[in-house]
C-alpha cells in the first residue's frame, strides 16, 4: 500500500497540560502530512501550529512511530506518523483549524485527558 507520510506532537504547556484537538467527533493530538524538502521535525511543528495556533513549540524528544490504514478516493493508504514530544511556554488563544474539521482544541489536565482518551484513538493511547 502507498505511504502517506506525517508528522505531529504531544505538546505540553508550563502548568504541564497536553495539547489535544477535538475533530471526527474524537480528541486527537495534532498531526498532518509532510511537505516537500521539509524534515519530518519541521513537518510536526508546522502542522501543531497550524491545527491550533500554538506558537514557540520546541522538541524535546521523539515518541513510538504509529501506523493506520485508511480509505481514500477509494484506495486504502498506510499513514505513517512520526510523533514528537514537545514543549510551549504559550499562553495565547487556541485557534482550531476548522478547514481541516477541527473543532475545538484544548489544553487538558491529567484527569481531563484520561477522560478525553476514552475518545480517542488506539494509537494515540499509546502515546499519552
Amino acid at each position: 500500500l502507498p505511504n502517506v507520510v506525517a508528522g505531529g506532537g504531544k505538546v505540553y504547556n508550563s502548568k504541564n497540560e497536553v495539547l489535544f484537538i477535538y475533530r471526527n467527533d474524537k480528541w486527537d493530538l495534532p498531526k498532518g502530512k509532510a511537505e516537500r524538502k521539509e524534515t519530518i521535525e519541521e513537518t510536526a511543528i508546522r502542522e501543531v501550529e497550524e491545527e491550533t495556533g500554538v506558537s514557540g513549540l520546541q522538541i524535546t524528544k521523539s515518541l513510538p512511530t504509529t501506523y493506520h490504514i485508511f480509505k481514500r478516493n477509494g484506495k486504502h493508504k498506510i499513514k505513517v506518523t512520526y510523533w514528537f514530544e514537545m514543549k510551549t511556554e504559550f499562553t495565547g488563544e487556541l485557534f482550531p483549524q476548522e478547514n481541516e474539521g477541527i473543532t475545538k482544541v484544548a489544553w487538558l489536565d491529567n484527569k481531563a485527558t484520561q477522560e478525553a482518551l476514552d475518545n480517542s484513538y488506539a494509537n494515540i493511547r499509546i502515546l499519552v
